[in-house]
């Protein structure tokens, strides 16, 4: 069998011509689109005209002109297959046209209808005799309980109306049965609710508008009826009856063969509705998906021949069904969404029978869903309003799908990823923002990153945008072997803006190693994150702002008793208060305002991260990174006033200060206390990253880069941190090895660590940086007087902090130990002198109305002979006591002196010289968090409390404001 090979219609097929066949010029557009298409290329095409448009000429004419051997013709109903056989059997389009003879000179092909659901091999071998097989997905969809697919070859060309459908499970089975076949997907509509990608390539799309243009899309006329808000269900009906049977008896009177269709959501309904229009004086009956076959076929009868003038359907005779006497609906239940919404209208906007006119459309708009209420407004033009929704609606479609189109496969999947389709993922709105070196190599495809497997990789056409899927696979934490492995899937988006050498990373598994890989592999590491100072920018040009989000954060990055906080609520801008300027600097904010007349929320992060609600599909998530690039990057900035502007926010860090002398660990390290193994195997030294030590800092010349010693008991490594580079942190030498036990109980380098969790530096003026951002100290209003002990030092060698080798030598830690023996009433003191010290010395002392005084002191030996003048004496003391505000923290200083105390054999641990561990540790226990206090005592003897000149007493004032600002009371114990 070869009809549609053997007969060639006598159809001319002229571009921008009217052809002699009678086709408009929508349908020669779609015939020659479909032939180009698949000399091109072998993927499904999709074709987009508009409702009532002439669908019918184009699958027939299709069959003939792609030269199809045996056309499979997938239909969404019962019904809508039931027309479509007839059109193929008669050709009558295409005769009505003069394409073809009459059918004494050439008899239709042969067309069969798939009515029982198809159960075996034989049963598709039997339609071989067939040129046209119509079918629903229901009776012949593989994806059916007991379909098998159709023999490979059985079918040449595969037909899909109402294309929309095609990404469900059901539809998109045909095209995957069917590989060698071509595919051609027709649909008024192709664009879904749910943003799923219709499958193939759009090759021709006829814009609802120029049918508008050319009178092929017929007027429809929107009368709203107004009823009350209280009205019974039963009277609201009623009044939408009696306004239709007044539109009826007036289109009859005009001589006009109008018919009426009713849309209910159920059953129950339809037949009450009918009863009602029955006795109203119309004959309407109910059709659902009760009625037989046989039934809805004698009903369809009975409205063509004039038997019936309407009927009350529960979503029958609607989607693709062509009866051009429909130009009366009444809408007893409308659609929830636009789509069902134009098709549903594009039924009543058929122009091809003689005795009808403009359709009219009956509705309560206050029932309307919003995606369609634009629709339903009184006065409104619908020739034209329907143009422009639908317009904008398949725009938004077109749009998307091209961005897609827009990327290629840049790697080889491997056979079980090649079906994944970017245009089902849903990101969330979250960015990761960086400042990079160079423009991206997206030739890479890489295979890994880190412990994952990268499945997929996509490059957008412009060399801008690169799309990552990559998956996990690991045994489960509580299994100990690999024959069990879980898998977990990731996804990346990058956007990279050439102008600005700006970078966005969308991520669905935030990690910091993660992004570093990213950035190393395809920025050879040369970015750094955004600095709040533009990531802020996000606000530009944002107005009628609200903010019901906002963090603050501790100018002192050690602070504990409000390091950050949180203010939620209605204007939660407002709760920054005047005076918290000298001690906080923005942290982040979540809020929303006014962009272009839209309400849009955003949040954004000195950490370089910016966010909103929800997740989009690629195509708006590339949208979403453009505006706030835009946003980020405009040559005037209007951010609007709101309750952050009382506070610094953290500056891009240019160059790393040559004073920084000294870090701290972040939060995380402090509240996880994670194990750290220095060395392999049974020899591996087993130690917390808290009593780690770095020292030694050193900053490169140019300010890109310093390098630190890490380790404990004489075992260290060199680390780099780079400024402008990623990863950040880099270990110099390979031994010895290092791992972090981190959650879950896996092991990671300690640089894979301290690139997720990153390290606090201080410089000697006490500002702070980590990543890009410098926290500056506010200038201070001076020392306080109290803030002085003088001491008595005579008896010590004040140039000397300590001497092991000879510990009876009156150096400063051993006359500090003396006095400190001697004082009455301390409970237990602790000395802990050596790498990871809370102080040299930790002391306890009970005091009345059941308070706790915890004092922590650090020693320094002098400089030179007694002055008031050497800074250098005050940097290190000031930089060490800012960083032990954190055990003003119950569960700090407990954990602290638990792990500090505790004697194990070949292990160094800080002995008491007053009291017991088990006395301590209960006597800690003892307290509830409010009732202990913290007080810093620098010691430093060479410092003259009387002599002290300016840029001494600044370093000094800067360290006791930042504690006091936690709490905590700041002594400096100096001569006089």
């Amino acid at each position: 069998m070869a009809y549609f090979q053997e007969n060639e219609p006598c159809l001319v097929v002229r571009e921008g011509t009217t052809p002699n066949s009678g086709l408009r010029r929508g349908q020669v557009g779609a015939l020659l689109a479909l032939a180009a298409h698949f000399i091109e290329r072998h993927e499904p095409a999709i074709v987009s005209l508009p409702t009532g448009y002439g669908k019918t000429a184009v699958l027939t004419a299709a069959c003939f002109l792609l030269q199809a051997r045996r056309v499979l013709l997938v239909t969404p109903t019962g019904p809508l297959r039931g027309q479509a056989a007839k059109a193929f059997r008669s050709l009558e389009t295409l005769r009505r046209l003069t394409a073809l003879p009459g059918e004494a000179d050439l008899p239709g092909p042969r067309v069969t209808i798939v009515e029982e659901r198809i159960g075996s091999p034989e049963a598709w071998q039997a339609l071989e005799q067939f040129d046209v097989v119509v079918c629903t997905p229901h009776s012949a969809s593989p994806e059916m309980e007991g379909v098998p697919p159709p023999p490979d070859g059985l079918f040449d060309l595969v037909l899909v109306d109402e294309g929309h459908h095609s990404p469900a499970r059901t539809w998109a089975a045909f095209i995957r049965a069917t590989p060698r076949a071509r595919h051609v997907l027709l649909s008024a509509t192709p664009f879904r609710r749910d943003r799923r990608q219709l499958p193939g390539r759009l090759v021709f799309y006829y814009s609802l508008r120029r049918a508008v243009e050319e009178n092929a899309f017929g007027k429809v006329v929107f009368c709203p009826v107004a009823v009350d808000p209280d009205e019974l269900p039963e009277r609201r009906d009623a009044t939408l009856v009696a306004r239709a049977v007044e539109v009826f008896r007036r289109d009859t009177e005009a001589g006009l063969q109008h018919r009426l269709l009713a849309r209910t959501e159920r059953i129950a309904d339809a037949e009450r509705l009918a009863a009602m229009y029955v006795t109203a004086g119309l004959r309407v009956e109910a059709v659902s998906s009760r009625r037989s076959r046989q039934q809805i076929e004698d009903v369809e009868s009975r409205l063509i021949a004039g038997g019936l003038d309407g009927v009350v359907c529960v979503d029958m005779f609607g989607e693709g069904y062509d009866f051009p006497k429909f130009k009366i609906a009444v809408l007893h239940s409308a659609h929830k969404s636009l789509v069902p919404t134009l098709q549903f209208i594009g039924r009543f906007a058929r122009t091809n029978d003689q005795h009808t006119g403009a359709a009219t459309f009956l509705a309560v708009p206050r029932e309307i869903d919003a995606e369609s209420t634009e629709l339903y407004r009184e006065g409104v033009d619908w020739d034209i309003l329907l143009a422009d929704v639908a317009e904008a609606r398949q725009g938004l479609a077109i749009r998307e799908r091209e961005t897609l189109q827009s990327f290629a496969q840049a790697g080889n999947p491997s056979a079980d990823y090649e079906a994944v389709n970017p245009g089902a993922f849903r990101l969330a709105q979250h960015i990761a923002a960086y400042r990079t070196g160079q423009a991206p190599n997206f030739d890479i495809a890489p295979e890994t990153l880190k412990s994952l497997q990268v499945t997929n990789a996509w490059r957008s056409d412009d060399g801008n945008t690169y799309l990552l899927l990559a998956k996990s696979v690991r045994s489960p934490i509580w299994y100990r072997d690999d024959q069990l492995v879980d898998a977990e899937h990731e996804c990346f988006l990058l956007k990279y803006f050439p102008a600005s050498q700006v970078l966005f990373i969308t991520a669905t598994e935030r990690s910091e190693r993660y992004y570093a890989e990213l950035l190393e592999v395809f920025f050879e590491g040369r970015a750094t994150p955004l600095a709040f100072e533009q990531i802020r920018k996000v606000l530009n040009g944002m107005t009628d702002q609200e903010f019901y989000s906002v963090g603050i954060r501790s100018t002192s990055p050690t602070a504990t008793a409000e390091s950050y906080r949180i203010v939620a609520g209605s204007n939660a801008d407002r709760g920054v208060r005047d005076t918290d300027a000298a001690n906080f600097s923005q942290g982040h904010f979540m809020g929303r305002g006014q962009v272009n007349g839209e309400t849009e929320v955003i949040g954004a992060s000195a950490g370089g991260r910016v966010w909103s609600n929800g997740k989009l599909s690629i195509p708006d998530i590339l949208d979403w990174m453009e505006a706030l690039h835009g946003r980020m990057t405009a040559a005037q900035v209007n951010i609007g006033r709101s309750g952050l502007d009382l506070l610094p926010y953290g500056e891009t860090l240019q160059r790393i200060p040559a004073s920084t002398f000294m870090t701290d660990w972040s939060k995380n390290a402090y509240r996880d206390n994670p194990v750290v193994f220095i060395g392999e195997g049974a020899d591996a030294f087993r130690t917390c990253i808290l009593d780690l030590e770095v020292s030694d800092i050193v900053v490169s010349a140019d300010g890109s880069a310093l390098t630190f010693r890490l380790g404990d008991s004489g075992q260290h490594q060199q680390v780099q941190y780079r400024l402008n580079q990623s990863p950040q942190f880099l270990l110099m030498n390979d031994e010895p090895l290092m791992h972090v036990v981190a959650a879950e109980g896996r092991r990671e380098s300690v640089e894979d660590w301290l690139e997720d969790n990153g390290l606090i530096f201080f410089t000697k003026e006490l500002d702070s940086f980590t990543r890009s951002t410098l926290q500056r100290r506010r200038a201070s209003a001076g020392i306080r007087p109290e803030s002085l002990v003088v001491h008595n030092w005579d008896g010590c060698e004040t140039r000397v902090e300590f001497d092991s080798a000879n510990p009876g030598r009156m150096t400063v830690q051993r006359f500090l130990r003396d006095y400190l023996l001697g004082l009455p009433g301390n409970s237990f003191i602790i000395y802990d002198h050596r790498s990871g010290e809370a102080a040299d010395f930790i002391v306890a002392q009970a005091m009345p109305a059941n308070r706790l005084s915890i004092s922590l002191y650090h020693c320094k030996g002098a400089g030179g002979s007694v002055s008031g003048e050497r800074i250098d004496d005050v940097y290190e003391l000031a930089g060490q006591s800012v960083k032990s505000g954190r055990f003003q923290r119950k569960d700090d200083l407990l954990r602290h002196v638990e792990r500090r105390t505790l004697a194990r054999t070949g292990r160094g641990h800080s002995p008491f010289l007053l009291g017991t561990r088990d006395a301590a540790l209960e006597l800690l226990r003892a307290y509830d968090p409010i009732a202990i206090s913290l007080t810093v005592y620098a010691v430093q003897p060479g410092l003259s409390a009387g002599k002290l000149v300016e840029n001494v007493k600044a370093v000094m004032a800067a360290a006791n404001d930042s504690l006091t600002s936690q709490g905590v009371e700041l002594r400096w114990l100096t001569s006089a």
